[in-house]
């Protein structure tokens, strides 16, 4: 399945994996929440908890990854630091990002993020 997160003036397309997370993830969508954007990524807590396999949780990210952290109900997409992120554990990734990541790097702020899903024809 197919979700866009909107970042203020940005739109990301991210095509979800079949985890249980990203399933329960689409299964509450449409959802709004505050992101706030820093050096890697842009980063919110869900106002809810996402089942996980214990098999999902790992360390780090891939640019363009959006990750669940089960830890506190984070949610965030990376846009960078790829290299570094092996020390930031607890990641669940629920998809990634399916186009350049370029415009997400000149955002500053928190922004209330609206995330939807994505159907055929839209």
């Amino acid at each position: 399945m197919r979700v866009e997160l909107r970042i203020g003036e940005v739109t990301v397309p991210v095509e979800l994996n079949g985890s249980a997370a990203a399933r329960a993830l689409a299964d509450r969508l449409p959802q709004e929440l505050s992101m706030s954007v820093s050096s890697v990524g842009c980063c919110g807590q869900l106002p809810f908890s996402l089942p996980h396999d214990a098999t999902d949780v790992h360390p780090g990210w891939s640019d363009g990854d959006l990750n669940y952290k089960p830890e506190g109900d984070w949610l965030a997409l990376f846009f960078d630091d790829e290299r570094n992120s092996a020390r930031y554990g607890g990641q669940v990734t629920l998809g990634h990002a399916v186009g350049p990541l370029d415009a997400l790097r000149g955002l500053e702020r928190t922004y209330e993020v609206k995330i939807e899903a994505l159907y055929e024809g839209s």
